[in-house]
């Protein structure tokens, strides 16, 4: 894929997939809008990264659960590089609860994580569609295999990801013929940050039990959504819209 030109933005992208995704899409020629919340040191990791890629980079700081945060981060991106054509709603937040324990999904959490991973996504994505205008372009929504089936780091998280798969159709029908929308949902992933500090499971034996569960037998990595991200992106995929593509290694296929 030739990005040679365009100009993406990916939200969330300080650290895991999303830097992973913004490397990926400056080592095929890409400007990068490198969105982060807090995180600003890492951004800057990221945006080194993106520049030793071959690509241009620019920090976008903003809380895409905002409003005026979410027409900030866009604009960061666009006067830098003078447009946008590709968004990855990348950026996304969990909190671990077992199913079982009802009353620690507590209203606090809904609201928090139904902020940033769905509210988020719509107002980045209605903020680049306006960027995008009528020359068009692409958004791609990050979900999860969590949205598919009952088993994720809680309820609330699941049933948000769940939200963005059918955000992906809404913008899709909505936003045709000239902006495409797909998502992409990524399975078990062995170097996300999310599974590092967790003392309430033992994440080696649950990356064990789902690359054996898995037909083809291993657990993703960031570098293998990103991959799938980018192809989503391109000229390959230009009939495509509205759909989500499961990276999951086939887990998803076996009970």
């Amino acid at each position: 894929m030739d990005c040679t030109g365009k100009t993406v933005l990916v939200t969330g992208a300080s650290v895991g997939i999303g830097r992973d995704t913004a490397v990926l899409f400056a080592k095929h020629g890409a400007n990068v809008g490198i969105n982060f919340t807090s995180s600003r040191a890492a951004a800057e990791e990221t945006l080194a990264l993106v520049a030793k890629a071959g690509g241009k980079g620019v920090l976008c700081q903003g809380d895409v659960s905002r409003e005026d945060d979410a027409k900030r981060i866009v604009s960061a991106c666009t006067e830098a590089f003078g447009g946008l054509d590709i968004l990855v709603n990348n950026a996304g937040i969990t909190s671990f609860i077992p199913f079982a324990d009802l009353d620690r999904a507590d209203a606090d959490v809904w609201r928090r994580l139904y902020e940033v991973n769905v509210m988020g996504s719509f107002f980045c994505a209605r903020e680049a569609a306006r960027a995008m205008g009528d020359k068009g372009g692409v958004i791609i929504n990050v979900s999860s295999v969590a949205g598919h089936r009952p088993n994720a780091s809680s309820i609330p998280y699941a049933v948000t990801k769940a939200a963005v798969l059918h955000l992906t159709r809404l913008l899709a029908v909505t936003l045709g013929p000239t902006i495409r929308v797909v998502s992409v949902s990524p399975g078990v992933i062995d170097d996300t940050r999310w599974n590092t500090a967790r003392t309430d499971i033992d994440v080696q034996k649950m990356y064990d039990s789902a690359a054996a569960a898995a037909p083809l037998k291993r657990t993703g990595h960031g570098s293998d959504i990103a991959d799938a991200i980018v192809y989503m992106a391109s000229d390959g995929a230009s009939f495509v819209t509205g759909v989500d593509l499961l990276v999951d290694g086939g887990r998803g296929l076996v009970t």
